[in-house]
């Protein structure tokens, strides 16, 4: 998987914390389009820096980007 943007477009407070929607732009082999997915991280606390946004949505939103890539596969299969 190749991930080609990752974009932080929100941020909003809420009981449970800081909700971030993050815009994921990424690639795989098996796809034939590109694909954005908006991702929700929930922190404790307000994150802006670039880096650590990126990090987290390369390690711990991995798996959903894989599960996303996987049910995009099945769509392109079945059209």
């Amino acid at each position: 998987m190749k991930i080609l943007n990752i974009e932080l477009t929100s941020i909003d407070k809420t009981d449970l914390g800081f909700e971030h929607w993050v815009d994921v732009t990424y690639q795989v082999p098996i796809l034939k389009n590109e694909y954005t997915v908006k991702l929700l991280l929930l922190m404790e606390c307000k994150i802006e820096d670039q880096e650590v946004i990126e990090y987290l949505v390369s390690t711990w939103k991995y798996r959903d980007l894989v599960l996303h890539s996987v049910k995009m596969y099945e769509m392109e299969k079945n059209q």
